[in-house]
């Protein structure tokens, strides 16, 4: 079934289509990359000079024997096709969903859901507002009360029950665990979630522990989670061969959000403060830049603290082993802004986890996939969703290039750079 774009949408792309070197492509109309040269994230290998066919959201052929008539024409010399990115850990609203395509992000999963999120994924599914493809959790489910976050307060075995009973009835798409949990608690949601078909995704409560979690077969989310349930608040080197008994021979899916703790690291120092001055920071609403700004300071040191060193040789011990990692970015926490903060993750994979350029990128493209069970996603394949970048030049030579696609692809629908740029123009922070 074809997809439509939404009026407002329709406005912008007309809009962005009169700027002096702007490309539209008619709206549900088949296009064509043209002298593209492709990472199909199969390999850390780009191919030559190719031909790509998208129709209907999907891409439909690769070098075909003709291009169709009337098809839209992208010219890609120069220039490197590869999937959407995915931002697996974001805080986020319906504001910011251009930031996400500007940024080649086409897929989101907001990690302590409402209502109103799921509403607008649904929206977004069917075309009538502007965004990546979201995925929703659950509201957290805390055991113990939490200031600053807003979470649905699990109080016995039974309210676990309901809990996940209400999470399926609302439409999300897998239950958030997160602190102070019991472990009879968690039992219940673990037999609740494998009966209604939910996953469960996020921290590792005391009172369960890493391995049970496990065991359990959640996903986990962030570095510094499995640092304290490992050696507490404190650094202790002896816990990395720990680290790959535990997850030894399990695969399971891991989300570091290592820029987010790097973040947090280099609070009350210089270099915090300078990070507030990216341009970035112009999307970023009052409320969360004014919190932002009251961790900022005077010390000058430049090098990561121990417990961030910690966590990131915990990070390069789970590597040694089958563990699975997807890109999370914790958006919404200080300095990191939705759609932009992915790059900073990525940077920080490649530059303080040891993953190379391809195995960072990896993680938000073909991982994803993976973990959703769609052996299509994530690749530049016959059959693929229609969710692509258009980079500049060769990412595996600089991700960097990245921070500014070409143009971006979602759902089949193409946003040339200046299309990106008229959506990034509306989000401005007002």
């Amino acid at each position: 079934m074809k997809t439509t774009i939404p009026c407002c949408l329709t406005i912008l792309v007309l809009a962005a289509a009169t700027v002096a070197g702007a490309q539209s492509c008619p709206l549900n109309s088949a296009t064509v990359f043209v002298h593209v040269r492709v990472l199909t994230m199969d390999s850390a290998v780009l191919s030559p000079s190719r031909t790509v066919l998208v129709r209907e959201g999907k891409i439909a052929e690769i070098d075909p024997p003709r291009i169709p008539a009337g098809a839209c024409r992208i010219e890609g010399a120069g220039r490197v096709l590869m999937p959407g990115l995915s931002d697996m850990h974001v805080h986020t609203d319906e504001r910011e969903m251009p930031l996400f395509l500007a940024n080649g992000v086409t897929l989101a999963r907001e990690m302590n859901g409402t209502p109103k999120m799921v509403a607008l994924r649904e929206r977004i599914a069917r075309g009538d507002a502007i965004g990546p493809r979201l995925l929703v959790t659950s509201p957290v489910l805390a055991g113990i009360p939490f200031k600053n976050i807003r979470y649905r307060l699990i109080t016995s075995v039974e309210d676990a029950r309901a809990a996940a009973h209400e999470a399926k009835a609302a439409g999300y798409d897998y239950l958030k665990i997160y602190d102070g949990l019991s472990r009879a608690e968690y039992a219940a949601l673990v037999e609740a979630g494998h009966t209604l078909g939910l996953r469960l995704d996020g921290h590792i409560p005391e009172d369960v522990g890493l391995a049970a979690v496990l065991d359990a077969g959640q996903s986990i989310q962030h570095m510094d989670k499995i640092a304290v349930a490992l050696a507490g608040h404190g650094v202790d080197t002896g816990k990395v061969a720990d680290v790959k008994r535990i997850f030894g021979g399990r695969g399971a899916w891991v989300t570091p959000t290592i820029a987010s703790l790097r973040a947090l690291d280099i609070a009350r120092t210089t270099q915090y403060a300078a990070a507030l001055a990216r341009p970035e920071m112009a999307y970023v609403d009052s409320a969360s830049l004014g919190w932002w700004r009251s961790l900022a300071g005077s010390d000058a040191r430049t090098s990561p603290g121990r417990y961030y060193q910690f966590e990131i040789s915990l990070l390069r011990a789970l590597r040694e082993t089958n563990t699975r990692f997807l890109l999370g970015t914790d958006a919404g926490n200080p300095l990191m802004v939705a759609g932009f903060s992915v790059h900073d993750e990525l940077a920080a994979l490649n530059r303080d986890g040891g993953f190379s350029a391809f195995e960072a990128l990896r993680t938000a493209t073909r991982n994803v996939g993976e973990f959703l069970g769609d052996t299509l996603m994530g690749r530049v394949v016959v059959g693929a969703p229609a969710d692509l970048i258009l980079a500049p030049s060769n990412p595996l030579a600089n991700l960097s290039v990245l921070r500014e696609p070409a143009g971006v692809m979602v759902r089949g629908h193409w946003f040339a750079r200046a299309q990106l740029d008229s959506l990034l123009a509306v989000a401005r922070r007002r």
